[in-house]
């Protein structure tokens, strides 16, 4: 298994993820993504455009770190692209009910912004 990409854009982590995310290695990808955030970060992005294929476990790994990113006043923001296999999965299990997607990163980060500009605003 190896490591998610991670980068920061405009101070928002944002992990890319070029592998499947199955049981086999859902929990240490989770780890990486976890420590990706600072303390003061706002979002976190995951960028599944070259993810062929998650699991049950991938996405269960993926509404924990939702929720505890929840926990942290800060949110989770998948790229899914509209073309992609995970599209019509994220919408079967529910997915965009609980976790904000976009089709790009650009729209991801446009969507980072809009948060940190209300997370100025509100102090």
């Amino acid at each position: 298994m190896s490591r998610p990409n991670i980068e920061q854009i405009d101070g928002v982590p944002v992990a890319h993820i070029k592998e499947d995310i199955d049981a086999a290695n859902a929990a240490a990808i989770l780890q990486h993504l976890a420590e990706a955030l600072g303390p003061d970060a706002l979002s976190l992005v995951v960028d599944l455009s070259d993810t062929g294929y998650i699991d049950s476990a991938g996405i269960d790994m993926l509404l924990r770190l939702s929720d505890r990113l929840d926990h942290r006043r800060a949110r989770l923001i998948l790229v899914i692209p509209e073309t992609s296999q995970l599209k019509r999965l994220a919408m079967v299990v529910g997915l965009p009910e609980v976790v904000t997607i976009r089709p790009s990163l650009v729209d991801a980060m446009r969507e980072t912004a809009k948060a940190q500009a209300q997370a100025a605003e509100s102090r």
